[in-house]
């Protein structure tokens, strides 16, 4: 069915829709360090510790950040960036952009596997996901660019296969290849989307395996692959040695993945917990948002129960190639979400925001069914409007419910203020540091360094100390600075959530046996008056006369 020219320009209004409502208060909340962790690749330096990097010539280029983590955001970023101190915008307007054109791939990738109906209707309900837009806002994971990756490699395989053109069966595989470059999770997805085409396309995927595009397949997903593979190969075992999780911690990562599905997960999180009066509004947009969304009882979409409606439908719709299809999506988040359930410290919500969109896909392609089948049943007048109508209020609904989800996370977050990590407070702490110029800037706590290197274009002086490995810590990181009468020192405030509280405690008990008084210079507060940093210098006190 051709697509009408009317559907094409809604497309790139929501594309533009979901960018610009992404964009809003585009500081808030502040800048958090696994947002920023691309630094260490768009501009490494010596000091910084990274997983594997290369030089050429007396260049060096960052190749992986982490052992599961690889550089590619950070190659994307760093002609953006520049040396120039970074703002939030340009930080987080690239990721929208980069998350409208995963967005793009779904429309493509949905429209010809379901129809350009499905595939906006799967748009809208992405685009609008509370989950999908602020994990691209913020991507924390990262997420934005595996998503892309995973979206149009799925549109290459499956134009590959209705064309039988290798060019696109390549570029598939390479766009896979960088997935997992990108970070090494994108694996699940990867295992995933196998598995799912192996149990409901057995015979297609064995004609696949056995002609002659398994080279090319293969040649593109190593390319792709190319700087992870390489990391893997000399550093054997460092990216999958992962502790099990114990059965008990199953029942959390499916409350996890029931709140994703929910739209709910981030509130709280990102935000402050929701306690108390929330902070004036700021602006007259916001004025509005504050108008709306304390009326609401919470911020849940209503995903979660139109995908267990779908699965219901799943075994009564008569459309054999589209149930398969609907059965594909689902097999896909199932398996994905199957191999975080034994992993430690997976099932986070950046790791579970990689199953989306697949399930607004299989929400879309099972209303668009049962549309289907339900006119083919009520084939007599006034069924048929009655049925498309019914239809109609219900996808309307699903885009209601998640539009009160995004108007609550954002409710959240300028009443309430960035929750640990994401605190607004990042910002004039930068600028509290620029002013004093310190010869030396100690943190002594993770969660800093990144935000402080981007906003001040690495023009300020600044030394991480050492993090603990397990219970035991060496001072020593710390004790070469007491010294130094133009040092600052840098900590949460007391009250405030640290992810390293031994560092600071090894810092006041060392300054206090080499005899140094500790002096809070300045205060860091948020825009609720909240304390969040504090500024801290030491000096000997006076001798007394006698």
């Amino acid at each position: 069915m051709t697509t009408p020219v009317w559907a094409r320009v809604l497309v790139v209004l929501v594309l533009a829709a979901f960018v610009g409502l992404g964009s809003l208060w585009i500081a808030r909340p502040g800048l958090q360090y696994d947002e920023t962790l691309f630094l260490m690749a768009s501009r490494p330096r010596a000091d910084t510790p990274i997983a594997y990097t290369m030089h050429f010539g007396d260049r060096p280029v960052a190749l992986m950040i982490i052992s599961y983590l690889g550089a590619l955001k950070g190659w994307v970023y760093a002609p953006l960036l520049g040396t120039r101190p970074a703002s939030p915008a340009g930080v987080r307007l690239p990721a929208m952009l980069i998350g409208a054109a995963g967005l793009a791939f779904l429309y493509l990738f949905a429209r010809r596997a379901f129809g350009w109906q499905t595939a906006l209707l799967a748009l809208a309900l992405a685009s609008t996901d509370p989950v999908y837009l602020f994990t691209t806002r913020l991507d924390w994971g990262p997420v934005a660019i595996p998503r892309l990756c995973l979206l149009a490699g799925c549109f290459g395989v499956l134009r590959w296969w209705q064309k039988q053109r290798l060019r696109d069966l390549g570029l598939a595989c390479f766009a896979f290849g960088l997935g997992v470059f990108d970070k090494a999770t994108f694996l699940w997805m990867l295992v995933a989307l196998a598995a799912a085409a192996l149990l409901v396309f057995p015979r297609s995927l064995w004609r696949g395996i056995r002609s002659p595009a398994l080279p090319v397949a293969l040649a593109g997903l190593v390319i792709g692959s190319a700087g992870f593979l390489y990391y893997a190969w000399k550093w054997p075992g460092e990216t999958f040695r992962h502790q099990t999780e114990p059965p008990e911690g199953y029942a959390e990562k499916l409350r996890g993945a029931q709140h994703i599905l929910q739209g709910a997960v981030l509130v709280g999180w990102i935000s402050r917990d929701v306690d108390g009066e929330p902070l004036a509004p700021p602006d007259p947009l916001a004025r509005a948002v504050y108008a709306v969304a304390p009326r609401l009882p919470h911020a849940r979409t209503l995903l979660l129960p139109a995908a267990l409606a779908a699965l219901l439908l799943l075994p009564a719709l008569p459309f054999r190639p589209w149930g398969r299809g609907m059965l594909f999506t689902l097999l896909v988040c199932l398996i994905a979400f199957a191999q975080m359930l034994p992993v430690r410290s997976a099932g986070a919500a950046h790791h579970l925001a990689l199953l989306l969109p697949f399930p607004q896909l299989f929400v879309a392609a099972g209303l668009l069914g049962a549309r289907q089948g339900l006119l083919a049943w009520l084939s007599r007048p006034p069924w048929p409007r009655v049925t498309v109508a019914a239809l109609g209020i219900l996808a309307a609904a699903l885009l209601a419910a998640n539009l009160r989800g995004v108007a609550h996370h954002y409710f959240s977050i300028l009443g309430y203020g960035g929750g640990p990590g994401w605190s607004e407070a990042i910002y004039p702490l930068e600028r509290s540091l620029h002013n004093a110029r310190p010869e030396r800037i100690v943190l002594l706590d993770w969660g800093m360094t990144m935000q402080l290197r981007l906003l001040s274009g690495d023009r300020l002086p600044l030394v991480e100390a050492e993090q603990p490995q397990g219970a035991s810590y060496n001072p020593r990181s710390i004790e070469i600075h007491l010294a130094n009468p133009r040092a600052v020192f840098v900590q949460h405030a007391p009250g405030e959530s640290s992810a390293f509280p031994q560092i600071a405690a090894a810092f006041h008990k060392l300054a206090a046996e080499r005899g140094f008084e500790t002096r809070v210079v300045e205060t860091i507060r948020d825009g609720h008056g909240r304390p969040v940093y504090q500024i801290l210098s030491l000096r000997k006190p006076a001798r007394p006369p006698w």
